[in-house]
């Protein structure tokens, strides 16, 4: 399976798409630290999006809100009072898989898989709006 996608012509993430390779446009909220960030795309002659194939696409953790202290964010509790990380990457046989780290690999939260490149980024973006402003898992 490779990664290359044919997104219909009015969507936002084919208009980003250039000839030359560039990041995704995410809608990342507050309340995240981008650690890395490799989701990107050039669009081929025939209009076909083909995406970054790396194990190693994208990782973010949570970052307490700069106006709690550690000790006000653990009296809230949620996923505010500790680290959670997101983690997605392209695996060649089943596609893209994002999963939810509290705070490790050992604890895997949630986790999805999918060969569509618009399903990713709205997963990512969903899960990380759920974590950071309406504190909960996914």
């Amino acid at each position: 399976m490779v990664p290359i996608f044919r997104l219909p012509v009015g969507s936002p993430l084919a208009a980003a798409a250039s000839a030359d390779w560039g990041l995704l446009p995410l809608k990342v909220p507050a309340g995240w630290n981008v650690v890395y960030n490799e989701l990107s795309v050039r669009r081929l002659p025939d209009g076909r999006l083909e995406a970054n194939d790396s194990e190693d696409l994208y990782w973010a953790r949570t970052a307490l809100p700069p106006w709690l202290s550690a000790e006000q964010a653990a009296e809230r509790g949620g996923p505010q009072a500790r680290e959670i990380s997101i983690d997605a990457g392209w695996y060649g046989g089943r596609g893209f898989r994002i999963a939810v780290l509290d705070p490790d690999w050992e604890h895997e939260r949630a986790s999805q898989t999918t060969t569509d490149l618009v399903e990713l980024v709205s997963t990512l973006e969903s899960w990380m709006r759920m974590i950071a402003l309406e504190r909960r898992l996914p």
